[in-house]
């Protein structure tokens, strides 16, 4: 098992009641897993809680976290630094709000692969530029000596995921990872984040609204409400045979095409 959720609950200061409550979930190797819900639900809350880096005044409350059987509520900081970056990456809504705009994106990138490494300034910049050539970004080199507001949307997010992926992470969280981009770039995005994840046998876990993302994305699915789990199971079952009504309502909210919902 690499990851296991037990009962958490998540917390902040000055609520009366946890804002997440009684999350449990397991995630195997090489497994997708996507958690669905509207807005404000606790999508994003569960995961930044899995990377310990929830906003401030954020708390697990009650739970455990195992990463590959050890206890990550008993982490140091220090066991925290090396465990994300390297075993855990992160990719942000928009990557490009996460980084620096007074800085290339060289400098920030080579600033990272060295801080989880011993590579020189130069190997660094070439590991930097084999990821981004992996993503599919042309003309790398420009792109190093770019500043974060001089490239567009969709390049800011394949930087983001290069820079999550440099050190093959055994899990990726992806927080709505396509939402700010247009449609034919979700779709590259997804398709390279189908590659990275069946190629290298990285699990994932990916928050998004969009159902038909989900669908195609995960071997398994977690719908929210209101900081809670209403439905978790395999994914073509619960899409084929939901059973809670909020689910029925989710997916029957999703547009048809010719009759057809894609999902």
């Amino acid at each position: 098992m690499l990851l296991e959720l037990s009962h958490l609950d998540i917390s902040y200061k000055g609520s009366e009641y946890p804002t997440v409550q009684d999350v449990s979930l397991t995630l195997e190797k090489g497994e997708i897993l996507a958690i669905v819900g509207e807005s404000g639900s606790g999508k994003t809350t569960v995961i930044r809680a899995i990377l310990n880096c929830l906003p401030r005044g954020g708390t697990i409350s009650k739970g455990s976290m195992l990463f590959e059987g050890k206890d990550m509520m008993r982490l140091s900081a220090d066991g925290w630094r090396k465990l994300r970056g390297k075993d855990i990456s992160m990719i942000f809504q928009d990557s490009g709000n996460m980084m620096n705009p007074v800085q290339t994106i060289g400098r920030q990138y080579i600033e990272y692969i060295r801080t989880h490494s011993n590579m020189s300034k130069q190997q660094a910049y070439d590991l930097a530029v084999e990821k981004l050539v992996m993503m599919n970004l042309p003309n790398p080199e420009n792109i190093m000596s770019s500043y974060v507001f001089e490239i567009s949307g969709g390049m800011r997010q394949r930087v983001g995921i290069a820079m999550a992926i440099t050190f093959q992470p055994k899990l990726l969280l992806a927080d709505e990872p396509t939402s700010a981009l247009d449609v034919t770039t979700q779709a590259q995005i997804i398709g390279e984040l189908m590659f990275i994840t069946r190629g290298t046998g990285a699990s994932m876990i990916i928050v998004t609204h969009n159902l038909g993302v989900a669908s195609y994305l995960s071997d398994t699915l977690m719908v929210m409400a209101a900081g809670r789990v209403v439905e978790y199971g395999k994914t073509q079952e619960i899409v084929g045979h939901p059973k809670a009504e909020y689910t029925k309502g989710l997916l029957a909210s999703v547009p048809a095409i010719g009759g057809k919902r894609y999902v």
